[in-house]
């Protein structure tokens, strides 16, 4: 299993640097940068540091979007940072929505299939055409690795036809991310590709702990996410969605009922932050089911468990943990050498 972290949600530009260096120490193989324009410091900036005081690891958005940034400075920025690297960026984009961005509305799929695409063959050295108007880089050569975030059917059909990769956001609940690699499948034959190559993360907060309940004030900030976008998912209609709903109410009968108060009472102020309004509607089995805390030896089992139903990328966040090099120390210590 490989394992991905997510960083600069709360993090000084200074401290920026010294998370990257420790998170390649520690063996994480992807690094995002959060990109929330009123909550966080600068994306292109975090990646630029995150660059310059690593030799290995890759590095991404976690994640933009064609809304708050054109198309072409995400190209030219990633492309920037991937020379700078040595070949080491990805661009991760998605919708957006709530996540500390100033909008009315996410961008629709097909503006995030236009955005793509135009990454795509920007950062290939092609000419390209944007909403009229045509581009075509004097310098960047190489395609950079696209990494989707989708959590519905059609994003992750989307994903399945453009993505090298995706970012399955804030819930590592087995069920519910087997039922997004069957969306992936779909969109990936509809364009004859082959499902398998594309790397997808399962991603949830990994709290290592004395028990679960000491991990649970900060990872419960998080797990807002994950409550958020599933009450979210379970009210769309369609027979995809329908689906679901009945599989996760099978395995969890208040799901539902778990998922709205979360929902209810969501403040996108408190984005990402331990003392969110929402945190205190976060029940331990919603914990246990849409992340992975606990002592060593319980978190070691969960993740086998994830691994054994056919996952091979593990995403963690350090968004709403206060020490950010103790966690991802223990992470070093306790979790990733039984998985490498």
């Amino acid at each position: 299993m490989k394992f991905a972290i997510g960083i600069g949600r709360n993090e000084t530009i200074h401290e920026i640097g010294d998370n990257a260096r420790a998170a390649e120490q520690a063996g994480f193989d992807f690094l995002s940068a959060v990109d929330m324009p009123f909550l966080s410091r600068e994306v292109d900036s975090m990646m630029t540091l995150a660059a310059l005081e690593t030799e290995k690891i890759m590095i991404g958005q976690g994640v933009t979007d064609p809304i708050t940034r054109h198309p072409l400075v995400v190209a030219n920025a990633a492309a920037t940072i991937d020379e700078l690297s040595g070949g080491r960026a990805f661009v991760g984009i998605g919708t957006a929505g709530p996540w500390g961005k100033p909008m009315k509305k996410p961008a629709k799929l097909k503006e995030l299939r236009e955005a793509v695409e135009f990454i795509k063959r920007y950062t290939a050295g092609e000419e390209v055409e944007w909403q009229g108007v045509k581009f075509q880089s004097e310098w960047c050569k190489r395609q950079l690795p696209i990494y989707m975030a989708c959590g519905g059917a059609r994003s992750c059909q989307l994903a399945g036809e453009l993505a090298d990769g995706v970012i399955s956001p804030s819930n590592a609940d087995i069920t519910t991310n087997l039922w997004r690699l069957e969306q992936i499948a779909i969109g990936a034959e509809k364009a004859g590709r082959d499902p398998e190559d594309i790397d997808f993360w399962i991603r949830g907060i990994i709290h290592v702990a004395e028990s679960k309940e000491a991990a649970r004030y900060e990872a419960s900030g998080y797990a807002v996410n994950a409550a958020y976008l599933m009450w979210s998912l379970m009210s769309t209609k369609g027979p995809e969605a329908e689906e679901l709903r009945s599989r996760l109410i099978k395995e969890m009968p208040t799901i539902v009922e778990d998922c709205k108060k979360v929902h209810d009472n969501f403040d996108p102020a408190y984005m990402e932050h331990p003392d969110s309004p929402a945190a205190q509607f976060i029940t331990q089995d919603m914990l246990d089911t849409m992340h992975v805390v606990g002592t060593p030896e319980q978190v070691c089992e969960q993740l086998k468990r994830i691994e054994e139903a056919g996952f091979k990328t593990f995403g963690t966040v350090t968004y709403t943990i206060d020490d950010k090099l103790g966690m991802i120390q223990r992470i070093a210590n306790e979790v990733i050498p039984h998985f490498k």
